[in-house]
């Protein structure tokens, strides 16, 4: 280590060099009879800490021998870590790392998605996982190279297992799904790399396994064809009730539509959210009398969840052209569809009322939901979980069950071929399709059963013979 300067100020009282290193000492305050240490690196800073060595304000040997030997193991760790690459002196604890680490992620920050950057939601939720690793050690600031790699481990055992309704900084309660575990281990992973990476730590801890399950076990609940006609019928009796203000029904009958077009479309809610004018065009490669059905809805990378563009062609004319009609927008004669002037086309779809420049709020959107799902979840879901993101799952389950090719229904939907086959496909035993190919079977072998041969009496072959 290089050496340091000799410190003259006067608050430093029997100055004791370690190991002949200038630029580690021990010392005392002039009001205190407690050694301190002194630690200095070029390049790092310097250190000033307690040995907890008590001393006497006149006698400069007493507690010197037990203050040398702690301040030569603070020394010979340093040299260690600078040994290893890492920093020398540490004076951030692990919170205090925390926030750097957030400020470093928020550069990163993109409005949508894209390789390399992450959007203000995920960090937000990386932030609520950091604060979960606070409560982990009870809000008690770890020293980094104090940091107990076994108690570490035994994180999502802590997680799976603690209920704790203190804001000491959230409440917690053990998550519904190991996924949730999974998702706050890749943060805190990711935290401690960082550690790792500004020369910390030496390396990242380790955690136990968790096994997620699988991805049949966490599907979203879906709507048969038959629930999602009650509640599409339940939805426009809702949508144009007599006792409801203007505002509400614009928004209600919106959304009305909104639920057709996600079960045609297969979007998702967040994207149809995200759509303007703009993005709807004529489906010119169809024919001309089915135009009026059929159209392309050219989905930006920004009004997506994955980040990646794609086109896809949707029977929703009619649904758009209402929602057109609600939010007032003229329709402009002798034009392509959606048939909007220009001054509206890069307008959101999904409007308030009477504001067409503005997109739908996050409050009426789900306050409106829940009016729905209050209608209808007793009536006809029953124990299912149905979600806005359940209509487009219910639509996507409604093509696999025709047997649309599934390459084409992957590109239609944005999703893999295995998303298909391991969420949307589903085999249900109250269903007609179901119940007929296992009663063909069963009949089949019951036949094969009857018409088996079996022997007889050889004098009941005989009988009637002369």
């Amino acid at each position: 280590m290089p050496k340091g300067r000799p410190s003259t100020n006067k608050w430093v009282k029997h100055k004791v060099n370690v190991l002949n290193q200038r630029n580690c000492y021990i010392y005392k305050r002039p009001r205190s009879t407690i050694w301190q240490y002194y630690l200095q690196v070029d390049g790092e800073g310097q250190l000033r800490r307690s040995t907890g060595v008590e001393g006497d304000n006149d006698d400069i040997n007493v507690g010197q021998k037990e203050a040398l030997y702690f301040t030569e193991q603070k020394y010979i760790e340093a040299r260690g870590r600078e040994n290893y690459g890492m920093k020398s002196i540490v004076t951030k604890k692990l919170f205090d790392l925390m926030d750097d680490f957030l400020e470093e992620e928020k550069k990163r920050i993109k409005p949508y998605n894209q390789p390399g950057f992450i959007t203000a939601e995920t960090w937000r939720v990386k932030t609520h996982h950091l604060n979960l690793l606070r409560k982990f050690y009870k809000m008690v600031n770890q020293p980094i190279e104090k940091l107990n790699y076994d108690q570490l481990y035994d994180y999502p055992y802590w997680r799976g297992t603690t209920t704790c309704p203190k804001l000491n900084p959230v409440a917690i309660t053990p998550p519904k799904t190991q996924q949730t575990i999974c998702s706050e281990l890749t943060t805190i992973r990711a935290y401690f790399a960082f550690l790792v990476r500004k020369k910390y730590l030496l390396k990242v801890p380790e955690f136990r396994k968790i096994v997620r399950e699988r991805k049949t076990d966490n599907r979203r609940d879906y709507l048969t064809a038959r629930e999602y006609k009650q509640t599409l019928n339940t939805v426009l009796a809702w949508s144009k009730s007599k006792v409801a203000t203007k505002s509400q029904l614009y928004n209600r009958q919106v959304l009305y539509n909104s639920i057709i077009i996600m079960t045609n479309s297969l979007l998702r809610v967040g994207t149809l959210r995200n759509l303007v004018w703009r993005d709807l065009d004529v489906a010119e490669n169809v024919p001309k009398d089915e135009q009026h059905r059929f159209h392309l809805i050219r989905v930006r990378k920004e009004a997506t969840k994955v980040g990646t563009r794609r086109t896809l062609i949707s029977p929703t004319v009619e649904y758009f052209s209402r929602i057109r009609e609600l939010a007032g927008i003229p329709k402009k004669p002798k034009s392509r569809f959606p048939h909007v002037p220009e001054e509206y086309m890069n307008l959101p779809i999904l409007s308030k009322f009477s504001r067409v420049e503005e997109r739908m709020g996050d409050g009426t959107f789900y306050r409106c939901w829940k009016e729905i799902k209050d209608k209808c979840k007793s009536r006809y879901w029953g124990q299912k979980n149905i979600t806005w993101y359940s209509f487009r799952h219910s639509g996507i389950s409604f093509n696999v069950e025709r047997q649309v090719p599934l390459m084409t229904l992957s590109k239609t939907a944005g999703t893999g071929l295995k998303e298909l086959e391991l969420v949307y496909y589903h085999h249900e035993a109250e269903s007609k399709k179901t119940w007929e190919l296992l009663n063909q079977n069963r009949v089949f072998f019951d036949r094969i059963n009857k018409e088996r041969e079996t022997l007889v009496d050889y004098a009941e072959v005989l009988d009637g013979i002369e």
